[in-house]
């Protein structure tokens, strides 16, 4: 005992201690930047996006396949992202410096080249190296010319040692990319939009982008998602991913007396809609899908049921991984909302707070040049899946080679235009 008393008059000594002036503190903030700098944020996030997501994105989306032949497949087996240079001629490049481009009014760029696997006609082709697209560089980042060299070296390529980089090239002009706050993706944010208690949920992976909302609604619960025509009642869904008694939705959101008052109209109404199998349920959902964009020869042969099926899998809750169709933990994860809303409703202070910090992610250049290159890879290669749909049975003596329809200004001028005119549209 005399030891832990010794011990806390020590620390109360310590906390005696003069604390130190406000002129003191103001060093801290020149300390903090000749430590970190700026830009240092911008740099870091831009040079993971380079070497680790961009190859995370293509694994994602690594095959085209193509209706009109099944024998047919692309598939992306590595990316590379090279070092900025110009063509001079046809076919004939040499390095760059960031001033160059800024004298010659051009972009600071680099190649961005992939490994595919893929078929022609019936023999299996390897091609290494063959340019995607065109990646604009950030000056200062890893892929950058200026990285690690001296102040002597740097004045030699005619720039400043003092210059922080973090900036791009496009066109002869500097652009810089602005941070962008979002609500955190792939976490419950429980609001109060308009009188109506609601959770909503931002999925993102590599594969999908979507957004799932839980609303009350006469004292029932409904998911809304913009695949569906309408709201869908929650016992529905649940159903839907196999949990059929009405005990075991119970046993997820709750047994005791209040939760089960609550509760009931929503059970009800599947009752009302006579939902009482996953089939149905399923069958249900599939009935209130919203038509296809693009119908490919593939979906003639699934029945709504299995679309539904398909959508609860994939699309709804993208981020709650279901494997091999078994939906336990996005059933839990559905009726954790279900929670999240019944709370809020009996007490507003749960709800979240869309202004809080904590709730918000704040996109660098890195995170927001990898949503556009997804949706630019995307598109690539859907028109690359169009054209061999629409070539295949064209050419039957002939081969029809994949590798001659890349079209790499689709990426480039893509990137291009995001940064230099700041709007991130995502389609």
């Amino acid at each position: 005992m005399h030891a832990e008393e010794k011990h806390w008059k020590e620390e109360g000594k310590n906390y005696k201690k003069v604390q130190r002036a406000l002129e003191e503190k103001w060093k801290l903030v020149p300390a903090f930047l000749q430590v970190k700098g700026l830009v240092k944020q911008h740099i870091d996030s831009f040079n993971y996006f380079i070497n680790v997501d961009i190859k995370k994105i293509v694994q994602a989306n690594e095959e085209v396949k193509s209706d009109a032949d099944p024998c047919f497949y692309l598939k992306y087996l590595n990316v590379h992202v090279g070092k900025p240079d110009v063509e001079e001629g046809f076919n004939n490049t040499k390095s760059t410096t960031p001033h160059e481009c800024r004298l010659r009014d051009m972009t600071y760029s680099a190649p961005i080249t992939v490994d595919i696997e893929y078929t022609r006609g019936t023999q299996r082709v390897v091609r290494n190296g063959l340019l995607i697209g065109r990646m604009p560089i950030m000056l200062r980042s890893s892929n950058c010319v200026l990285t690690g060299k001296s102040d002597y070296e740097l004045s030699k390529v005619n720039e400043c040692p003092m210059d922080p980089g973090g900036y791009f090239i496009i066109r002869g002009t500097e652009k810089v990319i602005l941070i962008q706050e979002q609500l955190s993706w792939n976490k419950m944010i429980t609001e109060d939009y308009n009188g109506v208690i609601q959770c909503q949920v931002t999925s993102s992976t590599h594969e999908k982008k979507s957004r799932t909302i839980l609303i009350t609604k006469h004292g029932r619960y409904y998911l809304k998602h913009n695949s569906m025509t309408e709201e869908i009642p929650i016992a529905i869904i649940l159903k839907a991913m196999g949990i059929a008694s009405d005990q075991e939705i119970m046993q997820l959101v709750g047994i005791d007396s209040e939760t089960q008052k609550r509760f009931a109209p929503s059970l009800l109404e599947a009752a009302n809609h006579k939902v009482f199998t996953q089939q149905r349920a399923l069958e249900y959902m599939g009935s209130k899908l919203i038509a296809k964009r693009f119908t490919t020869a593939a979906t003639k042969y699934k029945t709504t049921a299995d679309e539904a099926r398909d959508l609860l899998a994939t699309t709804i809750l993208a981020h709650v991984p279901v494997p091999s169709f078994n939906f336990q933990v996005k059933a839990i994860y559905v009726a954790l909302m279900i929670r999240r809303v019944m709370a809020a409703e009996l007490d507003r202070n749960a709800v979240d707070d869309r202004d809080y910090y904590g709730n918000k992610r704040l996109e660098l250049a890195g995170s927001l040049l990898s949503l556009m290159f997804e949706d630019l890879f995307k598109r690539f290669n859907w028109e690359l899946k169009m054209i061999a749909d629409k070539n295949i049975p064209k050419i039957k003596a002939a081969q029809f080679d994949v590798g001659k329809h890349m079209r790499e200004a689709l990426i480039t001028s893509g990137l291009e235009t995001a940064i230099s005119t700041g709007n991130w549209t995502i389609k």
